[in-house]
């Protein structure tokens, strides 16, 4: 399970990353691991069941506010 736990945050992190978000350390726990984009906060998370891996989150769901305003300057 840690091995798909790993691939789903390298995926999880381009989707965030394309948003702009950078993300800071991830915290891992039994079955899930967590991150924080160290710009504007939102989070991710992904996490598997023995079907079923999945991710979830602002970081995900919304483009960086802060890297918005880098980028309009």
């Amino acid at each position: 399970m840690s091995d798909q736990i790993a691939v789903l945050q390298r995926i999880a992190a381009f989707a965030a990353k394309v948003r702009g978000h950078a993300l800071g350390k991830w915290r891992k726990g039994d079955g899930f691991a967590v991150a924080r984009c160290i710009q504007c906060g939102r989070e991710l998370a992904v996490y598997g069941a023995a079907a079923q891996l999945e991710m979830d989150g602002e970081a995900l769901a919304c483009e960086c506010d802060a890297a918005l305003h880098v980028t309009a300057a």
